[in-house]
């Protein structure tokens, strides 16, 4: 068996809100801007478009790889600033679980050099981030990177 060339990403958390909910913020532009970015747009369908932007930050672009209502949501991802780097595939699935749902981020196409390697561990960081903003803003109200929003 050969070694891979390529690392994943595979982050699984439980939020305490049905999957319809949990579905719906990371699908619904609007709700998108309460837990993860400033602005979005998203075409909910395969070979639709993506854009999300960050206030004095990064724009990621790209195509909607599959959309299954209620279920996931898969996206090509380009670094901005590293376009000359392929780009790596994000899915985000909901499952229900017993009192709530499991949402799970796979960020996959990672090589394991080069740029690659700040890349991952940043992903890492960010993922887990906004994962926990995600259920702070749906069990709690609470978005955490707002300082006036106790």
């Amino acid at each position: 068996m050969a070694p891979r060339t390529t690392r994943t990403i595979r982050s699984p958390i439980f939020i305490h809100a049905s999957t319809k909910q949990v579905f719906r913020a990371i699908t619904e532009p609007e709700l998108m801007t309460r837990w993860f970015m400033d602005r979005a747009s998203l075409t909910p369908r395969k070979g639709g478009t993506y854009a999300f932007s960050w206030e004095d930050g990064p724009t990621h672009t790209g195509t909607v790889l599959e959309f299954v209502r209620g279920k996931r949501l898969t996206l090509t991802w380009q670094w901005p600033g590293h376009e000359r780097l392929p780009r790596t595939t994000l899915r985000l699935s909901v499952e229900p679980r017993e009192g709530g749902s499991v949402l799970t981020f796979t960020h996959s196409g990672f090589r394991k050099h080069g740029a690659w390697v700040d890349l991952y561990d940043g992903a890492i960081r960010g993922w887990t981030y906004f994962q926990m903003n995600l259920k702070s803003v749906l069990e709690n109200g609470h978005d955490l990177r707002s300082p006036y929003d106790w």
